[in-house]
């Protein structure tokens, strides 16, 4: 494995208006909980050690159920970019295995990898949404997880800026030079140096030129290099990227259908790999550091020093921000309205459904206080159901419980019929017009949008009963990101 190296970050802004508006262009998919983890010792000097912003009108009680919360929501962030973290690295060796070695098998390796390592990651992006609650903090190396995330998770990309596209391709780049083909590359009015791709490369060139869809870095880029441009429309199958794109032989190194002299072109398409899994792996690095107990000018210790203050609101507030604003809105209403699979989420490896599902339960960890590792242990202890109880609002806490059984349940079947009977995001979302050719009904197809709608409706509801336990425990105007209204 490569060693792990300090990287220079390029902070990137990734409001929700922002992502909006980058997923209304057209982007570049060719297709139309075991044991308790209760406070600690460790973790309750950690509290104790820390000062409320403003607490006088807290009760004892109240800030002992504050102190809880806290301490289990750290914990879970802690585990989650842990696990991360982990993933990630162990993608990165099978990148590297794959790149010396291009055989199919390695290939598979390397895409389940991938599916592994999108499974905890997709669970923190609960923590994202911080962005108006961080206290400034210049020793501190991160500003917030939302100005950190474009780099690791920003979509969707314009992959004609990276590698080759089919001709039908449109995107907002189309010249025909890219990272990959070119040592140059004009974008806009920015004329960038491409001859060596590196770590540092890569983030330079994320959103170059100013726009959102120049993706180069993150998740995403990983995805299309090992999958490649899905041309499958709204039918079955996936990105279908050959083994011969990586094989570093003269005359045996492929553009997909175009076979190449030069192999050179090959060489970089694992030179871009390495580097942008290396990077993946240098900015978790930099966020699980940010959520390690006993830490001093890292995230965990902003959240623990202002818990009396905004802490409670924070949370609350990025729980109905994910479940409306992003996952409901952005990430499927905007997909399901239009039928479009330039919105879907994972759109080369049509691994949404488990996107999705994992945004669902990063959202249900918080409020149950469970999060489950990779390893299969349990860590928390206390969520935002015990606070409500623990305050006196049952009501609440039941209400809010139903909501998400209600969420688990409609995302369940998104992850059935994909994982089970290969009915992927992309033929959900289509309209019946859309998949008339294939030889589905109407009534067929209706019921799979049904799958989609259901999921929204649930997350929908969901959001209204945050809202009304975060009124039940004094937080009047939540103010939840809404997202886009159709």
């Amino acid at each position: 494995m490569t060693t792990t190296t300090v990287t220079s970050r390029k902070i990137l802004p990734t409001t929700l208006a922002a992502a909006l508006a980058g997923l209304l262009m057209v982007s570049g998919c060719t297709k139309q909980t075991a044991e308790d983890a209760d406070t600690s010792a460790d973790t309750q000097t950690e509290v104790q050690s820390t000062e409320a912003a403003d607490d006088t009108q807290l009760s004892a009680a109240d800030k002992a159920h504050t102190d809880r919360l806290m301490i289990s929501y750290a914990n879970m962030a802690h585990a989650a970019y842990k696990d991360s973290l982990d993933t990630a690295k162990a993608l990165q060796t099978a990148v590297e295995t794959y790149v010396a070695t291009p055989t199919q098998a390695n290939l598979d390796a390397a895409k389940a990898a991938y599916k592994a390592a999108r499974q905890p990651y997709s669970q923190t992006e609960i923590f994202r949404f911080d962005e108006g609650f961080v206290t400034a903090n210049d020793k501190r190396e991160i500003g917030s997880i939302d100005s950190w995330e474009g780099q690791v998770n920003a979509w969707p990309l314009d992959e004609a800026l990276i590698d080759y596209v089919s001709d039908s391709y449109e995107g907002e780049y189309s010249s025909q030079d890219n990272i990959i083909n070119s040592d140059s590359i004009t974008v806009g009015s920015v004329k960038q140096d491409t001859s060596t791709i590196t770590p540092e490369l890569l983030a330079e060139m994320n959103e170059i030129g100013g726009s959102e869809a120049n993706v180069t870095t993150g998740y995403h880029a990983i995805e299309f290099m090992l999958w490649g441009q899905d041309t499958n429309g709204v039918g079955e199958g996936a990105g279908n990227r050959p083994v011969s794109d990586y094989v570093t032989k003269a005359g045996e190194c492929t553009s997909g259908d175009t076979v190449n002299e030069d192999a050179s072109i090959c060489e970089r398409r694992g030179e871009f790999l390495k580097a942008a899994a290396q990077l993946l792996v240098d900015d978790l690095t930099a966020m699980e550091a940010e959520w390690q107990p006993e830490s001093e000018n890292t995230l965990r210790s902003d959240l623990m020093a202002r818990k009396y203050d905004n802490g409670l609101r924070q949370i609350m507030y990025q729980m109905g921000s994910l479940a409306l604003g992003e996952l409901a809105s952005e990430r499927m209403q905007v997909a399901f309205v239009t039928g479009s699979t330039e919105d879907e989420h994972e759109c080369f490896s049509d691994l949404t459904h488990l996107s999705y599902a994992n945004n669902a339960r990063g959202i249900q960890n918080v409020f149950n206080g469970s999060y489950k590792t990779v390893a299969g242990k349990t860590v928390g202890g206390y969520g935002v159901k015990d606070y409500l109880i623990d305050t006196g609002n049952q009501e609440a806490a039941d209400k809010l419980a139903t909501d998400f059984a209600n969420v688990e349940a409609a995302f369940n079947v998104l992850v059935e019929k994909a994982e089970k009977e290969g009915i992927k995001v992309d033929q959900m979302i289509a309209t019946a017009g859309q998949v008339s050719d294939q030889g589905i009904s109407a009534e067929e197809q209706n019921v799979r949008r049904s799958w989609i709608e259901n999921s929204i409706t649930s997350l929908q509801e969901l959001t209204a009963g945050i809202e009304n336990a975060a009124k039940a425990v004094g937080i009047d105007n939540l103010d939840a990101d809404a997202g886009s209204q159709f």
